[in-house]
């Protein structure tokens, strides 16, 4: 089951949309290492720190546990995903 879910976790960050940082668009060509639990979007490093000092749990996609539960949820179509988060939480913002 965990090499399972560590192999949706790795397809799942090679998405286009989850390469780029959702909070400050930092790209990573191989996808981000970091996950926000409870938005369930992929974060750079910097970011995983500000919402960790907002007691948010960010967890690793290489060094945490997983479930498949919680993998499906970072699915597009269960509204995980930075893609979801952007629609959602970045819709109406205006590009300065």
């Amino acid at each position: 089951m965990a090499a399972e879910a560590e192999a949706a976790l790795n397809a799942l960050k090679k998405l286009e949309a989850n390469k780029a940082c959702v909070n400050c668009g930092n790209y990573n060509r191989f996808g981000h290492q970091n996950i926000c639990e409870k938005v369930r979007t992929f974060v750079c490093s910097n970011c995983k720190s500000a919402h960790q000092s907002y007691s948010m749990r960010v967890k690793s996609v290489s060094m945490s546990n997983w479930t498949m539960d919680e993998v499906d949820a970072l699915r597009e179509q269960n509204g995980g995903g930075n893609a979801v988060a952007a629609r959602v939480w970045l819709g109406r913002r205006v590009e300065s």
